[in-house]
């Protein structure tokens, strides 16, 4: 009987039992929710003890170990369940009023809270680690792709020596988008630092335009091995970076940086020693800002660029054709040694295998770039990354930048100028402050890689920066009519009128042309640019007829002798250029232009005739250029020539060139304080009613603070000029900015100049003036006996010419040599009194003047003969 009943219990006691169990699940859900609740909480302290430890060791620059992260990876997920199953439960049971319905729910619920009990159980039970953190030992190198470079061996070279530099702590490799940084860098970290192993961690990021301080941190984390917890601060996370990093030798590689990078902020130790950054950008200004030893990466020779070419092209192929050949040469030529555009051009040029498809991507790579393959994606959009930080003054003179020849240097001026008349530079109090404002915004185009110097005053475009505006002007590519740029281009005709047609830029510059299109269709056109056709000597009559939106006018450096009258149509046209014309007459229309906010004519002397009311028309001008200009200016109210009121009505003009005849004009300007504090250069020809002029003087000077350049010419009349001498602080504040004086065909006048003279003056040029005998006077004389005297003259003066001064003896008297600090080019020529060079410079590279006066010289000092001798350069 009783093995019966042990059989019957042994079947039935499990059965029992999953019965039991089931009831109890639904008939005591409440239960097992506290239990749960209880068993959790005891596992949330446990938690806290851990990671209080993990975090207090991650501040010594320690990692919690692969165990305990797993374990606290599995607690945060049990919290997650255990939140779930008690807010369903509250969802459905919280009203009492449910008693024991939804007996299969609470049954559930039980069920799932039994399992997490145990769970959280478990985890408990494992919490007692043998090791709660370790040391970390993240990987030391890591490989990076490597693209092929040529040309780059000397900069790979200068970098190791500024990364062996234990006083650098920042190196800073920058140039403009595609010219092969990164490539640079990843040759560095593959060829050099993978046997730098002094270093812990050779840590190396991507870079990208909208990175912050937490990707960066994030980043230099992952690369550690270091866990991310979203709760902490960004300052705690720098903390935990700082203390890991100060304990290793490490080396923090960033790519393609933008903006300049807080390393404190991020919790990069200051580099020092072995441990360093080495960041590329396209922007200089960020080196600055990071006090980084800057090295810049340039555009690759024409050895290499070919070499680089036809490498990508396929070398047996050009070298197998003369006339591809010649074709890859013009289009490597375009390609300006930029290495991303050769990899680029010549790739897409590899399958082709005629002269004419060859001569075909040449047409193409020169009007639309971004039809060549791969052009668009690979080249254009990657520079326009460097457009997109512009502003939109910025991206206005990078525009005006473009549109002129890629052989010529541009000078700024005429840059600024432009930009100016659209309005890029707009509130300013003087020339000065306009002028400083619009190189400022150069030099910002220069330190992004977007511009090039060319000297002082002159900056050039690299061809696929001009290819990349172009492409914007042009929608992208969506609308090629657009842009119609073919400067220097050697163009005998202007472009058919057809191809001037939906243009919005437009320009022709440095070419031949001699005849314009008798009336283009042109109603979008913004920007007309004709400087430098010298054979253009007409506008045909109606040319200007549909050019209603034109706001840019440069016929500079052209033959015209005159302009339509249809010109005074044109009125949104905001800069009108006329300098170096042959323009004899203004049409009267010309007063119609009220949005005229630029008009340039210097260089124009066969401009006589400028009819009344023109002038005071222009009421929106900034800007006026009249140097060696018309110059019959009418200070009183009869006589002939314009008003000066027209002048002095113009309220809004900041810049002033002009060109006076007449004492009374002179005089009235000075008087008018907004218009002499306005006058950038003057010309004062014929002189009429001046016997003397004294430099600086009250009239020559009041108010007159941005005077760069004084010319006084053609005089039969005027009898003395006396130039310096001054004694007084108050004299020499007078003309402060002088940089430039010329003197010129002064038949009569007795020129002279004493010491001390304009202290900034940068370039004196005496023309046929036969009343100078000795450059400088002095008060003092050297008496017979004593040392020649040195004596420092013209203390920034850089270039002297001395021409057609019959009279001239001496350039400091007797006795008395002249030092120029800063000169360096002397001209001389038809100076036949003049026997010796009583002078010293040691910044001069040249004296041009003829071989017959230089055999001529007296040389009575050896020490200046030795000095002055090897810098004779014959006149041609």
């Amino acid at each position: 009987m009783e093995s019966v009943l042990s059989i019957l219990e042994s079947v039935f006691s499990p059965i029992i039992s999953f019965f039991t169990r089931i009831f109890g699940y639904a008939l005591s859900c409440e239960q097992y929710i506290e239990s749960l609740q209880k068993e959790i909480g005891e596992l949330r302290s446990k938690r806290d003890d851990v990671k209080r430890e993990v975090d207090r060791e991650a501040r010594q620059g320690m990692e919690a170990t692969n165990e305990v992260m797993l374990w606290l990876k599995n607690v945060e997920g049990l919290e997650a369940e255990v939140g779930r199953i008690v807010e369903e439960f509250d969802a459905r049971f919280g009203n009492p009023a449910d008693g024991t319905s939804k007996l299969w729910l609470r049954y559930q619920l039980s069920k799932r809270a039994d399992e997490a009990r145990d769970e959280a159980s478990s985890l408990k039970g494992k919490s007692n680690f043998y090791k709660v953190v370790d040391k970390l030992m993240p990987v030391r190198f890591e490989e990076r792709p490597a693209a092929l470079t040529v040309g780059m061996d000397s900069m790979l070279e200068h970098l190791g020596s500024a990364y062996a530099d234990e006083d650098v702590g920042v190196i800073a490799v920058h140039g403009m988008g595609g010219v092969g940084k990164t490539a640079l860098l990843n040759r560095f970290n593959n060829e050099v630092l993978v046997q730098a192993t002094h270093l812990n961690v050779v840590i190396s990021i991507r870079v990208t335009r909208d990175f912050d301080v937490e990707k960066t941190q994030r980043a230099i984390g992952d690369r550690l091995g270091l866990s991310w917890d979203e709760r902490k601060t960004e300052d705690e996370r720098a903390m935990v970076l700082f203390k890991v990093l100060s304990k290793m030798r490490f080396l923090l590689l960033l790519d393609d940086l933008w903006e300049p990078l807080d390393l404190a902020t991020v919790g990069i130790p200051t580099p020092t020693g072995h441990s360093k950054v080495i960041l590329t950008t396209r922007i200089e200004d960020v080196c600055d800002r990071m006090d980084a030893m800057k090295i810049k990466v340039g555009c690759l020779g024409w050895e290499d660029a070919w070499d680089l070419f036809k490498r990508k092209a396929g070398e047996r192929l050009i070298r197998g054709d003369e006339e591809i050949r010649h074709h890859a040469e013009e289009l490597a030529r375009r390609c300006g040694g930029l290495p991303l555009a050769l990899i680029t051009v010549g790739r897409a040029m590899a399958s082709k295998r005629t002269a004419k498809e060859w001569r075909h991507a040449v047409t193409t790579l020169s009007n639309t770039p971004w039809q060549l393959l791969g052009m668009e994606e690979n080249v254009l959009h990657h520079l326009k990354l460097s457009y997109d930080k512009l502003d939109d003054r910025l991206k206005t003179f990078l525009l005006y930048s473009s549109l002129h020849t890629d052989m010529n240097p541009m000078h700024k001026a005429t840059i600024i100028d432009l930009c100016i008349g659209e309005g890029a530079i707009d509130d300013f109090d003087s020339p000065e402050d306009a002028y400083s404002e619009g190189y400022d915004l150069l030099g910002v185009l220069k330190a992004a890689s977007m511009l090039e110097c060319s000297g002082e005053d002159h900056v050039k475009m690299h061809p696929l920066i001009r290819a990349m505006v172009s492409w914007i002007v042009c929608e992208c590519g969506k609308k090629d009519n657009r842009w119609l740029v073919q400067a220097g281009a050697g163009l005998a005709e202007a472009p058919e009128a057809e191809k001037w047609e939906g243009a919005e830029r437009i320009s022709l510059v440095s070419n031949e042309i001699s005849s314009l299109p008798e009336e283009p269709h042109c109603p979008a056109l913004l920007t007309l640019l004709l400087s430098g056709n010298r054979g253009l000597r007409t506008i045909p009559d109606g040319f200007f007829r549909s050019m209603a939106c034109l706001r840019a006018l440069d016929l500079s450096r052209t033959s015209i002798e005159g302009l339509p009258p249809e010109i005074g149509t044109l009125l949104q046209l905001q800069y009108l250029d006329l300098y170096e014309t042959s323009i004899t007459c203004l049409p009267k229309e010309l007063g119609n232009l009220a949005k005229l906010r630029s008009l340039l004519l210097s260089g124009t002397p066969h401009l006589r005739t400028i009819p009344n009311g023109v002038i005071e028309g222009l009421t929106e001008l900034r800007v006026l250029c009249m140097y060696a200009s018309y110059g019959t200016w009418r200070a009183s109210s009869s006589g002939a020539g314009i008003s000066f009121e027209e002048l002095e009505g113009l309220k809004r003009l900041r810049y002033l060139d002009i060109t006076l005849e007449n004492a009374t004009s002179l005089q009235r300007l000075s008087r008018a304080r907004r218009l002499a504090m306005s006058t950038r250069y003057m010309h004062i020809r014929g002189c009429l009613g001046l016997t003397t002029i004294q430099l600086p003087s009250p009239t020559l000077g009041r108010c007159m603070r941005g005077l760069r350049c004084l010319r006084i010419s053609h005089s039969s009349k005027l009898e003395e000029i006396i130039v310096g001498g001054g004694s007084t602080a108050n004299e020499w504040s007078l003309l402060p900015n002088m940089h430039v004086l010329m003197l010129q065909q002064l038949l009569k006048a007795r020129i002279i100049f004493k010491d001390p003279i304009f202290p900034n003056l940068r370039f004196l040029h005496v023309w046929y003036c036969s009343g100078l005998e000795q450059l400088i006077r002095f008060e003092d004389e050297v008496g017979e006996g004593q040392e020649a005297e040195v004596v420092a003259a013209f203390p920034h003066l850089k270039e002297l010419h001395l021409v057609g001064l019959s009279e001239l003896k001496s350039l400091g008297g007797e006795r008395r040599v002249l030092t120029f600090p800063c000169l360096r080019v002397l001209e001389v020529n038809e100076c036949p009194k003049l026997k010796e060079l009583s002078m010293l410079g040691e910044e001069m590279t040249a004296i041009f003047c003829s071989q017959e006066w230089w055999d001529g010289l007296e040389w009575g000092d050896d020490r200046i003969k030795q000095s002055l001798m090897p810098l004779f350069t014959p006149l041609q």
